[in-house]
């Protein structure tokens, strides 16, 4: 079941119930808001007490008349009866002889009579801020309206006929305790419009809400692929945890698709004119979690087998670096401003083969820093020692250094936060994108609720052994020992699993800034076929 919004969408019945259940706090406090005038307006009121008299209407039956034609003319004057209980002339009669202190107009509110033409019952309820007033009226009520009936169809009466008798059955009734205000009623009440009231806010929020949620939606907006659906995941909020190897997380398979993907693009004919080398990974608005999609993109291409840079130039705000653990704070805007050498800045990750450099110190004036003739340079080495470089740019609204960095890149990835920017402001990026000659890759939605996540129905593991020795991890291939030697025989057993050659550094690149092999490090042979060839 679904609902077409103003503006042409689509609202399905589960978005209201999410709706409704996202806004709990507010149906929460119109709730409490409704007891709360409730309980003012029921102590505010004047209790009332009811007394209640019955008669039974009786014509006794005339000469010629059968029982059955007397009771059928009961049933016709009953209900001129219940009217005349409210009668101008028989109020200021009651009123007379009780010697009540209220005026006509009170009385006749006070009094409401009902008939019941089955039983022949006339029942009469007199209700008064009093007690003692309502049982004094009820008792003259009982008293007179009798006579006063009887009075009144004189000389109307066909002779032989019998006066009609207005017999009490039941009554006056004395009530203690008060008859209104009804605490509970008025209570429940009370609640139940605070709940529809909070409910229809609840509901209104999420319709005067624009910003994109589903997949379909960031596809409409953009006219751009989807590139990976990375799920919402505690996880992702420290990018040192996320640094972390952790074969069966649903957030690192998205980074797997995602790089899967970008890899299929730099095959397609449009990109064909230019390798995909360098990556810049940016958004429309802060906080969308750019920083999570490029880190999960460059570890997913260190774990295939390339080298891998992470280059972090958020210049105004660095904080890349310190959240993943690096050393220096030093980082790129020391380069650009000549304070230090490009090798002095590329620092280690506890990832294997990714490395990554800093947004550095922060300098004076960052848009001219980063679009100075400085840059191009740096990412071309860059790219003579990486075969892959993710560059995590800022946010392309309100700020230009992320268009700067697209317009350097070969492609750029566009991250979208679930219910974070709306159709006009994802627009005005993706334009400004376009306007420096970028070439967009496409998009990757990130902290995607469980139902639009692309591996949320992945089955769980039956056990943990069971799932690690079904998952083979491609940190463990590249120190694969060779064919008839255990581990620790081959010719450079003197070092550590993965350890580099003398003439080589630590982090597998050497002196002239060159790739070094890995299988020629790690002491495979030739003839092994294990490991996969390092790419790039």
């Amino acid at each position: 079941m679904s609902w077409r919004l103003p503006g042409g969408g689509v609202l399905e019945l589960s978005e209201y119930l999410r709706a409704i259940a996202r806004g709990w706090w507010i149906v929460l406090l119109c709730a409490v808001a409704g007891l709360g005038a409730a309980w003012v307006v029921t102590d505010n009121m004047p209790p009332q007490y009811q007394s209640t008299v019955r008669f039974l209407v009786v014509s006794p039956p005339v000469t010629g008349q059968s029982a059955l034609q007397s009771d059928e003319l009961s049933r016709g004057r009953i209900a001129t009866y219940a009217a005349l209980v409210k009668n101008d002339l028989f109020v200021d009669r009651l009123l007379k002889d009780s010697g009540i202190g209220l005026d006509g107009t009170q009385a006749q509110e006070s009094i409401s009579a009902s008939s019941d033409r089955d039983t022949l019952l006339l029942t009469v309820v007199v209700t008064m801020p009093d007690a003692s007033q309502a049982v004094a009226t009820a008792s003259a009520i009982a008293k007179n309206f009798g006579p006063a009936v009887n009075e009144l169809e004189e000389g109307r009466r066909p002779e032989g006929s019998s006066q009609t008798v207005l017999k009490v059955v039941s009554g006056p009734t004395p009530e203690d305790a008060p008859v209104a205000p009804r605490v509970g009623l008025n209570l429940g009440l009370g609640l139940l419009l605070g709940v529809a009231v909070g409910i229809g806010i609840a509901v209104g929020r999420r319709l005067m809400d624009h910003s994109l949620r589903t997949p379909e939606q960031v596809e409409t907006a953009t006219g751009l692929p989807l590139l990976a659906r990375i799920p919402y995941s505690s996880t992702a909020r420290s990018l040192g945890r996320l640094l972390r190897r952790r074969p069966d997380s649903l957030v690192d398979e998205a980074g797997r698709r995602l790089r899967t993907n970008v890899d299929h693009l730099s095959g397609a004919e449009m990109f064909q004119a230019q390798r995909l080398q360098a990556v810049t990974v940016t958004s429309a608005t802060a906080g969308e979690g750019k920083s999570t999609a490029a880190l999960l993109l460059a570890k997913a291409w260190a774990e295939s087998g390339h080298t891998v840079l992470l280059l972090e130039t958020d210049l105004r705000h660095p904080q890349l670096a310190l959240e993943i653990g690096l050393a220096k704070t030093t980082g790129l805007s020391n380069v650009l401003s000549g304070q230090l050498p490009l090798d002095k800045v590329i620092q280690h990750t506890s990832f294997e083969g990714l490395h990554c450099i800093g947004a550095g110190t922060v300098p004076m004036q960052p848009t001219e820093l980063l679009g100075s003739k400085l840059t191009p340079r740096v990412l071309e080495a860059l790219k003579e020692r990486y075969s892959r470089i993710v560059i995590d740019a800022t946010a392309l609204q309100p700020l230009s250094d992320g268009a700067v960095m697209g317009s350097l890149a070969d492609g750029v990835v566009l991250v979208v936060r679930h219910e974070k920017v709306t159709r006009q402001v994802l627009a005005a990026a993706i334009g400004n994108l376009r306007a420096v000659d970028s070439r967009i890759l496409g998009v990757a939605l990130n902290a995607l609720p469980d139902r639009f996540a692309e591996a949320h129905r992945r089955a769980a593991p039956r056990t943990r052994r069971a799932h690690r020795a079904d998952t083979v991890d491609p940190g463990r291939l590249r120190s694969w020992p060779e064919q008839g030697k255990g581990p620790g025989k081959g010719k450079d057993s003197g070092k550590s699993d993965g350890g580099a050659s003398a003439a080589d550094d630590a982090d597998g690149v050497d002196s002239n800034g060159a790739a070094s092999s890995s299988a020629d490090s790690n002491g495979v042979d030739s003839n092994t076929v294990l490991p996969p060839p390092r790419r790039g």
